[in-house]
């Protein structure tokens, strides 16, 4: 398959792969009577309380700009790199922005796994690399995580052979919330870097305090070849505005530029979403309180699920993975209250994730937890 025809593919693939990423089913909300203004999210780990103030203030002035292509003016595609650039110590030509980092991710599935590539993924993992590279023949080898849901990165490494392209690490991991510490992820990237690139996840990296020092960043500084995905859709709350960025070297970035964006304004980020992202970078304030508020509730989630005895997985995120013995009858039952999650992964087919939302969807979430109705 040559390039071109694996990106007409891509939406397709996309659409299928979105099933399999949130349990194999979209909620219909005619379905059980689900309402959609009574709709509790528990399913796409969003912020339940972003965008900031900050932002929302930048969406509204870049609204007389909705006419025009994010080129020329500020806000600029290029502005927003240089922004990015500098927080990296990075320049302009290690950043590419694409729609959410699901479509950068969409084109390093087509870059490294056309013509059978090899691909390296964990799992369970936010897998759209490996669920992508699949559909366009590449040849996708999976790593199972440790029985404490962690990366086994001793095993991956064993897996790399002379005909592996790319391996992927999504560090904090979706859906366990588990993260290797910064020395071990660092360790194995340049033990394998030179061989082949490594793609560290960094969606949700931002729920961890300090959250710099568990970035790969550096390494791209000294000219490893490590890619790092981000996103505004999770601790930034901007999800329905579908921005991210990819980090790599120049080389590969400047690859990725010229075999898929083209350069052409349609096929850039809109304005408005561009906007938004230069204010989210800089309202450290709104990210140190969403981290805040989740970890409190989520402490409160995870004491709640040890009093009625359902194993989790230790979580740094906006969300947790615990076992619920029966995934189907427990989506239904929640469904049938209104909630929507995700869960039922082949790996762990009985265990559901859920966002860590508000205080007041959190306690009715519990409460229906706590009946355990659906068991019986």
């Amino acid at each position: 398959m040559d390039r071109r025809k694996a990106l007409q593919n891509l939406s397709l693939s996309a659409a299928g792969l979105m099933l399999s990423l949130t349990g194999g089913t979209t909620p219909n909300f005619r379905d059980g009577g689900m309402q959609k203004e009574d709709i509790i999210r528990l399913l796409y780990n969003e912020n339940p309380n972003g965008p900031s103030d900050i932002v929302v203030k930048a969406i509204k002035e870049s609204i007389y700009r909705a006419n025009r292509y994010c080129t020329f003016h500020e806000p600029d595609l290029n502005v927003l790199k240089d922004r990015i650039a500098a927080k990296e110590g990075l320049s302009r030509e290690n950043v590419l922005v694409g729609h959410g980092s699901f479509q950068p991710l969409m084109w390093l599935a087509v870059q490294y796994g056309i013509n059978g590539g090899e691909i390296i993924v964990p799992d369970p993992t936010f897998d759209v690399v490996g669920g992508i590279g699949k559909r366009i023949g590449a040849t996708i080898r999976k790593v199972a995580l440790t029985p404490s849901g962690y990366m086994d990165l001793e095993s991956m490494q064993k897996r790399i052979t002379n005909d592996t392209k790319l391996v992927t690490i999504c560090n904090p991991n979706n859906p366990t919330g588990t993260f290797i510490e910064a020395t071990e992820l660092a360790d194995f990237c340049l033990s394998i870097s030179e061989n082949c690139p490594v793609l560290i996840d960094e969606a949700y990296i931002h729920y961890l305090n300090d959250w710099r020092q568990y970035s790969m960043h550096n390494l791209i500084i000294q000219g490893q070849d490590v890619l790092i995905s981000r996103t505004f859709s999770k601790i930034y709350g901007m999800a329905g505005l579908r921005i991210g960025y990819l980090l790599g070297p120049k080389h590969i970035i400047g690859t990725l530029e010229e075999n898929y964006t083209l350069g052409f304004p349609g096929n850039m980020p809109n304005v408005i979403s561009v906007a938004a992202a230069i204010a989210a970078l800089d309202d450290d304030k709104f990210l140190m309180d969403s981290r805040h508020i989740c970890s409190h509730l989520r402490t409160k989630l995870c004491e709640e699920l040890r009093s009625l005895g359902l194993p989790y997985f230790d979580s740094v995120t906006n969300f947790l993975y615990f076992d619920v013995r029966d995934f189907q009858a427990f989506r239904s039952f929640m469904r049938s209250n209104n909630i929507i999650l995700a869960g039922g992964w082949p790996a762990l087919p009985n265990w559901a994730r859920v966002t860590i939302t508000t205080s007041e969807e959190l306690s009715h979430f519990i409460a229906l937890v706590k009946t355990k109705k659906w068991l019986k």
